[in-house]
């Protein structure tokens, strides 16, 4: 399983990395053609606009497999550890719920959206509106190891690629 989760870094990483780029190259290419040749692309802002809800979402999802999004925890900490544990196993339970759901409603609603084109592109905004149900199945999975690894005998605590 630990072989799996350090790939799925290494892919949402390399994802992001490449989007990123996408957009910072993107960027100079539409700020020198428009200032030094006064040229500029129309599809560039949608391609932009697609790749940093992609760059975001796919962010967030590695940010939760690095244990490194925003938790509040000042009151667990504070538990005992088997109320600890029972805690922990209800946060992972809901998790997946709530990945669940938004993978469901993200689907609808990007099927409903891939009708609808991007001006400059041409393309169905529908593209950029996956993400939300990417991110929900990624999440859902994600929340799925943690809770199996909160639940079975003798775990191992759920350990992202950036604790080794």
């Amino acid at each position: 399983m630990r072989a799996v989760i350090s790939a799925l870094d290494r892919i949402l990483l390399a994802a992001i990395a490449v989007a990123l780029l996408g957009i910072f190259f993107l960027n100079m290419y539409q700020v020198t053609g428009r200032y030094l040749f006064g040229i500029g692309a129309v599809w560039i802002p949608d391609l932009t606009r697609l790749l940093f809800i992609w760059m975001v979402f796919l962010g967030t999802v590695l940010m939760f497999l690095r244990r490194r999004h925003l938790v509040i925890d000042f009151v667990q900490v504070r538990l005992p550890g088997g109320v600890r544990r029972g805690a922990e196993t209800v946060i992972a339970a809901s998790m997946l719920a709530l990945s669940l759901i938004l993978a469901r409603v993200g689907w609808r609603i990007a099927m409903i959206r891939m009708d609808i084109p991007y001006t400059g592109l041409e393309i169905p905004t529908g593209i950029a509106y996956l993400a939300v149900p990417v991110t929900g199945i990624l999440l859902a999975l994600l929340s799925a190891v943690q809770l199996w690894e909160l639940l079975r005998p003798g775990r191992s605590k759920f350990a992202s690629p950036a604790d080794s």
